[in-house]
């Protein structure tokens, strides 16, 4: 029987070594203070196009080359680092073939979830965590029952790209180009702004062009609202994509559900997204921006549950919230978890009376379709199914055993997914031929949708949509499309 892992986990700082090759801010840090290296950015940046391209293997295999490095570097690197820090314990593959999700054990014991989620048009997404636990509180979150543990390091984030990749059978050069994975979603354990200098530092090598090379725009970061974090979000990484769980119109409702909600007042939140939409930039003495930036994708997440937060009135509450703004909602049918507090899910007639009514108010809403439900598809499910497993095995063991076993890994916001269909209003022929014609010329990212999905409906009158989806905190990935940009500028009824 494996050692039962610590309560907390260290501070990051505190940890000792061998640190994650992957943590690029260690490595130069240890390099930067090591005397007789010359030229050690260069060495540093060398040495990640290295690994990258060879796919990561231990730093001392022979397919990894340290030809032209001085010895004194590569002496610092292999007494201070290793290639993984972490290794995959285990991982489940849902019944189509579309999800795979990843139980990765972190050094210390504790485990953490990661999600593989492959689209029928050939994109992957890879949901990760950034905590281990996390101490929002959200009720109906499987990860949010359990408390904070503690954070990921830059590399053991960034690790799980390369389980992922490595899962997929990609890696190197090929990982994000030719069917690894493409986009990425701080969608899973953790709350991400929580642990904000870390995943920032991921995120960074995430779109490093010397390691995984991703596009800006297919990195989405997840947040419960931490409005000062948020802010700071905008103004050091205004390039990611930023998605709110929100779950509740109103400060009352939304405190019950989401107790971290009584230190951030939901209209502030909203202000606060819908500036990261705007861009940020610097502010003048009378507030308003100096430059102009690129406008940034922001979206609700909104958790269909049976009760108070998915009535009809609701609706119209959450409508009117968001009315005016850059904001595209997308409702998440609940994915039930093992979680204190019932909750189940209502009916899609009821889901798709709820969008009607969003719509009516100017936005463009979503319903997605969880992937995953087979293999606990929530975020932290697996890991507490992993926990129930190991409780029946430590039957056979003494008591003081069993009572060290924390369930310190919980599970996270939620099952994932992709679009299916949306609905909006539309109006004309010519409109429709335009949207088509917009989704064939789209890039496809994580935004965006393909062309083969970019179908726009002759008429007029109330449509419903399947959405494929990522359920529970975090949740949903946000795959709205070309068709659904066109559909914003030309505020037409859409199906993605």
């Amino acid at each position: 029987m494996s050692p039962t892992p610590p309560l907390k986990r260290l501070h990051v700082d505190e940890r000792p070594p061998p640190y994650s090759i992957l943590s690029s801010s260690k490595l130069r840090a240890l390099v930067d203070d090591c005397e007789g290296i010359t030229n050690k950015s260069v060495h540093c940046i060398e040495l990640e196009r290295r690994l990258h391209k060879a796919n990561y293997p231990p730093l001392d295999s022979p397919s990894l080359s340290w030809d032209g490095f001085p010895n004194k570097f590569k002496s610092l690197v292999l007494s201070n680092f290793v290639t993984h820090t972490t290794s995959l314990s285990c991982s489940q593959t849902s019944s189509d073939g579309s999800t795979t999700k990843l139980l990765i054990k972190l050094n210390d014991g504790h485990m953490v979830e990661s999600v593989i989620m492959r689209h029928e048009t050939g994109r992957t997404t890879l949901c990760v965590s950034s905590q281990v636990g996390c101490k929002m509180g959200c009720t109906f979150c499987a990860t949010g029952t359990m408390g904070i543990i503690g954070d990921l390091s830059e590399g053991e984030i960034l690790e799980q790209l390369v389980w992922a990749n490595k899962e997929l059978g990609f890696g190197g050069n090929e990982g994000g180009r030719r069917g690894g994975v493409r986009n990425i979603v701080f969608m899973g354990m953790g709350e991400p702004l929580n642990n904000f200098t870390h995943v920032r530092l991921a995120v960074e090598g995430m779109v490093n062009t010397k390691q995984f090379g991703l596009g800006h725009g297919h990195v989405t970061v997840s947040t419960v609202g931490v409005t000062p974090k948020i802010k700071r979000l905008t103004r050091e990484m205004p390039y990611v994509n930023l998605a709110l769980s929100l779950h509740a119109p109103n400060q009352e409702m939304r405190s019950k559900i989401v107790p971290a909600a009584k230190a951030y007042k939901i209209e502030g939140i909203i202000e606060a997204l819908d500036e990261h939409m705007r861009g940020g930039g610097e502010r003048g003495e009378e507030g308003k921006s100096k430059k102009k930036q690129k406008v940034r994708k922001a979206m609700i997440q909104y958790t269909m549950l049976n009760g108070p937060t998915s009535t009809f009135a609701c609706a119209h509450e959450l409508g009117a919230l968001c009315k005016g703004k850059n904001i595209i909602v997308n409702l998440i049918p609940y994915n039930q978890t093992d979680v204190k507090d019932e909750y189940s899910c209502p009916s899609m007639e009821h889901i798709e009376k709820f969008q009607e009514i969003v719509m009516e108010y100017g936005l463009y809403v979503f319903i997605r379709k969880t992937m995953g439900e087979d293999i606990a598809g929530a975020c932290g499910q697996l890991v507490l199914e992993k926990k129930r497993e190991e409780r029946q095995e430590e039957k056979k063991v003494d008591i003081e055993d069993a009572l060290g076993m924390r369930g310190g890994n919980g599970g996270g916001k939620g099952g994932r997914g992709e679009r299916v269909k949306v609905t909006g209003k539309r109006r004309g022929k010519e409109a429709t031929e335009g949207g088509r014609k917009e989704a064939e010329e789209g890039d496809g990212d994580e935004w965006k949708a393909e062309s083969k999905e970019a179908i726009v409906k002759e008429g007029q009158g109330s449509g419903s949509a399947d959405v494929v989806l990522k359920v529970g905190t975090a949740i949903g990935v946000g795959m709205i499309g070309a068709a659904a940009i066109w559909a914003i500028r030309s505020k037409r009824r859409v199906v993605a």
